[in-house]
């Protein structure tokens, strides 16, 4: 039995908050217990001592058996965990993933019981933390109750493809380009009573959580579903909706829930298009802000910043999360994905953080398994260092509530490697000033400032100066900055 457990609550959703993403069973395997309801205080009174708004647990619903023994036997996939732990235990190790949701209850066979996730939300609630959990828009897993309940729920044929459908004829879900998902099946989302079927788990996603992330958000899109799936549902009759799934959907669910907030995975330049419809972030990886960190060019990526301006602010910006590879490896080393860090999440908008990112872990945590190998060693201690001054120093409300400001970096024959930008509140601001590139750079950054003379701290290397408020304004602030680094100054106007 559900319990209606919002009215026991009030949640206050932070701007621009750093949301921390934990696989819930890999999470528990690593703290040494078995159930949600033994992580212990301690662990949740350091993440939120690390200036963390939002606890993302990952995989909290209900797998079915098909997906757990699929996982555990697919030569590919096993192929692809030898590749990231290569002491596999299959039957130890390999947890299934997490998209198999059959319905949305607990996972009480490895989690907990509803009374846990009940109890949880209010631990974060009570240090002032929200919880965010994951709602699988586009598709069930192949022995989900809705499969057996409502079959006609899904696209389907009387020819069967073993290569692209289940035995009861039903398509296994997939993106447009091909990519296939055997473990799950694509709903129809043209069938007049999907749309209350999906906004009904939404609900259930929102009575447990403050907030959801949306998988494959733009699958749902109807160009898109028509593009992937109209050459079979339309011959069938189905007809192309008046309505966006996530318009209807969004405004329903926020009629019940209004504090709830929604993030979209989202690629294919469809970022924008989801906002408008009612999500309060989209991802900002496809061709946009992670992209242009992961390719390094410094033109490119400074023109996106530049441009996207206000736009930033409902991107969800992240270096790391369960489905990339570790950020070391992806952006070239530590230093370099601790550059790239510096720049996600001093810009405006969801600051997205994934578990063991602040070790500076470089082996992937593949998303079907329970560990990453050797936990003991892979770490990097310049990266636990970076993070333990750069997370509690994103606490500090000026990172929230400030007034963000791209500015020009000039005055030096190479100045173009650099990029800046301010965050002022009540006459108290933040300058951030990185250098993305493998050469040293030096650059001016024009300031207009209130006294005469104005004393900067440097946050990350803990230097100071002390500047006029003449060579502020008339030449700007000088410095030198050094490959893959940033520098963030504190100062009073």
């Amino acid at each position: 039995m559900l319990i209606l457990i919002n009215s026991l609550y009030q949640a206050v959703h932070r701007k621009n908050p750093n949301l921390l993403q934990v696989s819930a069973r890999p999470w528990l395997h690593e703290l040494g217990i078995q159930r949600l309801k033994d992580v212990p205080d301690k662990v949740l009174d350091d993440i939120v001592a690390q200036g963390i708004d939002a606890i993302y647990l990952l995989g909290v619903w209900e797998i079915g058996q098909y997906g757990y023994n699929f996982d555990k036997t697919d030569p590919a996939l096993i192929q692809r965990y030898l590749k990231v732990l290569p002491d596999l235990n299959i039957e130890q190790d390999v947890t299934s993933t997490v998209f198999d949701v059959v319905r949305y209850s607990i996972n009480e066979k490895e989690i907990g019981v509803e009374a846990d996730l009940i109890q949880f939300r209010e631990r974060l609630h009570q240090r002032g933390m929200m919880l965010w959990l994951d709602y699988v828009s586009n598709h069930a897993a192949v022995d989900s109750d809705l499969v057996a309940s409502n079959p006609e729920y899904f696209v389907q044929s009387k020819t069967i493809d073993p290569a692209q459908q289940y035995t009861n004829g039903i398509y296994y879900a997939k993106d447009k380009y091909g990519n296939l998902w055997p473990e799950e099946v694509q709903l129809n989302h043209w069938h007049p009573e999907v749309l209350q079927s999906r906004i009904d788990d939404l609900m259930l996603v929102a009575k447990f959580a403050d907030g959801t992330r949306a998988d494959m958000a733009m699958l749902l899109i109807n160009d898109e579903f028509e593009e992937i799936w109209g050459a079979i549902v339309k011959p069938q009759g189905f007809k192309r909706p008046a309505d966006e799934f996530w318009t209807v959907a969004i405004r329903e669910v926020k009629k019940v829930y209004p504090n709830f907030k929604l993030q979209a995975e989202v690629y294919w330049g469809r970022n924008d298009f989801l906002i408008s419809m009612g999500f309060d972030y989209a991802y900002d990886k496809d061709k946009m802000l992670y992209d242009n960190l992961r390719d390094k060019n410094i033109t490119s990526l400074k023109k996106y910043i530049r441009d996207r301006n206000e736009k930033l602010a409902v991107g969800s910006h992240f270096i790391e999360n369960h489905d990339e590879k570790r950020a070391a490896e992806i952006f070239g080393s530590n230093k370099m994905a601790n550059a790239a860090g510096l720049i996600s999440y001093t810009l405006p908008g969801m600051r997205f953080h994934f578990q063991g990112q602040w070790l500076g872990r470089k082996n992937q945590l593949d998303a079907n398994l329970r560990r990453s190998y050797d936990m003991e060693h892979d770490m990097d201690q310049n990266t636990i260092n970076f993070y333990n001054i750069l997370l509690p120093l994103l606490d500090d409300e000026i990172w929230h509530t400030g007034q963000y400001v791209f500015r020009e970096v000039t005055g030096t024959s190479d100045c173009d490697k650099l990029m800046a930008w301010t965050w002022e509140l009540e006459g108290e601001m933040a300058l951030i000033i990185v250098n993305y590139t493998p050469n040293k750079a030096s650059g001016k950054v024009k300031l207009s400032v209130n006294q005469n003379e104005i004393h900067f701290e440097e946050k990350l290397f803990g230097e100071s100066y002390t500047v006029s408020k003449d060579e502020l304004e008339r030449n700007g602030f000088f410095t030198i900055v050094e490959p893959w680094e940033g520098h963030i100054y504190y100062f009073n106007k």
